[in-house]
């Protein structure tokens, strides 16, 4: 069998028979992937410390029928912040989560692999409450899923710095004209706005820091939280972890 040599995430995880895990990876480039890691959980198994999720590792597979086959895991970073911080951890899993729901299998997205381990690091290091929301935003717009935030949706005309409205189902702000036509919408902040052209704007690194109210950045965080509810359908299972921590 041909061996495949890729650097990876684990971003799900799950036991499979008496000593087994089936894992969810995503990798530089080979798109999400399923692979097998035979005897991972056995107390002497010397891949088991290597397979935790968030952690950057070099991985050799083997092509198996309905797996790949995890023959070789080598740390190359392992994050140590996030995994002995539970609001990092939970916040890790967020994001992962996030990918999981939008990536198919096998469908290579080397940019998103580029963001979550931007993210991994940058959380790593800091635990900033606007993370989420940047690295969330960067994520959409690189899979098209970029909201409308310089024009109203409806009108098309430049929004204007009064009282407009936040429309997940469509996608992006509408002004107040067009709301009192149509009815769509809830409030949203101007501040907001800005926050959201600036971090949705191609010119933004990631790497920036942000100099803004913690508030707006959780307002931010609350506006694309519910637009990617309404894009997948349902309410991520890390958001609830992220509720109950009170993160």
């Amino acid at each position: 069998m041909t061996n495949v040599k890729t650097s990876g995430v684990v971003i799900k995880r799950m036991n499979y028979g008496e000593a087994d895990r089936i894992l969810t990876i995503l990798t530089s480039d080979m798109g999400k992937i399923k692979a097998i890691a035979k005897g991972s959980r056995k107390i002497l198994s010397k891949m088991g410390g290597s397979l935790e999720p968030f952690c950057l590792v070099d991985f050799i597979f083997h092509k198996g029928k309905s797996f790949y086959i995890v023959t070789s895991a080598i740390v190359k970073n392992y994050f140590e912040n996030i995994h002995s911080d539970i609001g990092k951890t939970a916040k890790a899993f967020y994001i992962g989560e996030l990918i999981d729901k939008f990536l198919k299998e096998e469908e290579n997205h080397p940019e998103i692999f580029i963001l979550f381990t931007k993210y991994l690091k940058a959380l790593d290091r800091d635990d900033d409450e606007i993370l989420i929301p940047v690295f969330s935003a960067k994520i959409l717009e690189n899979l098209g899923f970029k909201p409308e935030v310089s024009v109203c949706l409806h009108c098309r005309t430049k929004l204007e710095p009064k009282q407009n409205f936040w429309d997940d189902v469509e996608g992006g702000v509408i002004c107040k004209s067009c709301h009192n036509k149509f009815g769509h919408g809830h409030k949203i902040d101007n501040d907001v706005i800005k926050i959201l052209r600036l971090i949705f704007s191609p010119q933004f690194n990631v790497g920036s820091k942000i100099n803004i109210d913690n508030d707006y950045k959780k307002q931010t965080g609350v506006v694309l939280d519910s637009y990617i509810e309404s894009i997948i359908e349902r309410e991520l299972k890390s958001k609830k972890f992220l509720k109950e921590i009170g993160r």
